[in-house]
């Protein structure tokens, strides 16, 4: 069995679940699941945010399948990881902001998932590792620098130590640490909030920081600005400032 990857959307969130036990590694075969998954997300209007999540309680996603990383030669391994760059910068690229709720065992691809993702929530007994240098790699160098600073990345990945939940939310790169049975639950609230926001608005945030920490800060902050002139004539800007004055929830419709 390859396995499968889920979606279920309620509302206004989407759950995409990776189910391959008991680790729910990432086989070839459910790459192009995956991403018809995130695409089918992508192409629902309704879906404000997603959660992305690993089957079970044992493990997020704790990687490729190394017997098909043992098959790969000087030829064919560039295409290999460059297929798997591509698919986690779809994860960081994604229209709408991504929840990673980090169940369990969170390593190799499944640590350059999480950290693709805009926000983590991980479990107590969560064990994350950036585990390149146990087996003469280099990986997520790029995203996990950026995420959380040199010091930090040099810290875990010249180590390649295995960390907790608890570390993960110390170093910043979580959000918030909770008991393994509620991660799912607390990710789905925060999606939840999100997507109570105004999803224009959401959506042009998202881009906008990723432009901050890519652009020089003058060309950032004209970004920013168009930003705010763009969505100043939006109906759910005009909503907000009606529900204020109203004292009533305001109701967005990204329009």
């Amino acid at each position: 069995m390859t396995g499968r990857v889920h979606l279920d959307v309620e509302e206004h969130v989407a759950v995409v679940t990776l189910d391959n036990p008991p680790l729910n590694i990432v086989t070839d075969a459910m790459r192009p699941l995956m991403q018809a998954r995130l695409q089918e997300a992508a192409d629902n209007p309704a879906v404000r945010c997603v959660v992305i999540t690993g089957a079970g309680s044992r493990a997020f996603c704790a990687g490729a399948d190394l017997a098909e990383e043992a098959d790969l030669t000087p030829e064919t391994v560039r295409r290999f990881i460059e297929v798997g760059k591509q698919q986690f910068d779809d994860v960081e690229n994604f229209p709408v902001p991504v929840i990673a709720a980090v169940n369990g065992h969170c390593m190799g691809g499944g640590f350059e998932l999480a950290l693709s993702c805009d926000i983590r929530i991980v479990s107590e007994t969560a064990k994350l590792r950036g585990a390149g240098v146990t087996v003469g790699l280099v990986v997520s160098t790029t995203r996990l620098t950026r995420l959380a600073g040199p010091a930090v990345a040099k810290d875990l990945l010249l180590t390649g130590r295995t960390f907790g939940g608890r570390d993960a939310y110390r170093l910043g790169l979580a959000s918030a640490v909770v008991p393994g049975p509620e991660v799912v639950q607390r990710a789905r609230e925060w999606a939840d909030e999100i997507a109570a926001r105004a999803p224009l608005a959401v959506r042009r945030t998202k881009t906008s920081i990723h432009e901050a920490s890519a652009l020089p800060y003058a060309e950032a902050m004209s970004r920013e600005l168009d930003h705010f002139a763009a969505l100043s004539a939006t109906e759910d800007h005009k909503e907000a400032i009606r529900a204020f004055f109203a004292r009533t929830p305001p109701q967005f419709h990204g329009r």
